[in-house]
């Protein structure tokens, strides 16, 4: 599968619609298929953003999250965080997405997006809380690459 890639600048219009850059609308898949034909879902992500899943990746969240134990106190509180967040979307004609209301407050988005491409998923900030985040981040860029490319990284490597 390919991923997607790149940061993009957008707005929300009144009606909590943003346009999906088209560079994001058109990555394929390794049979020319969009990653982005289907079924999508959008949900809270992490570090306060919200995240927008291709079907085929949803699944294997969906797949990793069944095989754990629902006796698991984490494993409870995250699933009923990140599915009651969960709704389907899909792009109008124009490639736009309504986002709705409890996941504009979630993210705290505003007019101003910043959307995104994370490989897997696609994730749309706040761009003040996004400057945020990597301004809290520990570590530079360079150590951090050190730390996941040598294997030092623990289980950091893995999405949920």
């Amino acid at each position: 599968m390919s991923g997607f890639y790149g940061q993009f600048e957008t707005t929300m219009d009144s009606k909590g619609r943003f346009a999906l850059p088209a560079k994001l609308r058109s990555i394929a898949d390794d049979d020319g298929k969009p990653l982005l034909n289907g079924q999508i879902v959008l949900t809270k992500g992490l570090e306060g953003c919200l995240s927008l899943y291709p079907d085929a990746e949803w699944q294997q969240i969906q797949d990793r999250l069944s095989s754990l134990s629902f006796t698991q106190k984490d494993f409870r509180y995250f699933s009923r965080r990140f599915y009651s967040a969960a709704t389907t979307v899909s792009m109008d004609r124009n490639g736009r997405i309504l986002i709705p209301s409890h996941l504009m407050k979630e993210a705290g988005l505003r007019k101003e997006l910043l959307v995104i491409g994370v490989n897997r998923t696609i994730e749309v900030w706040n761009p003040e809380r996004y400057e945020y985040y990597l301004e809290q981040f520990a570590g530079s860029y360079e150590e951090v690459a050190e730390r996941l490319f040598t294997g030092s990284a623990g289980d950091g490597g893995e999405q949920a």
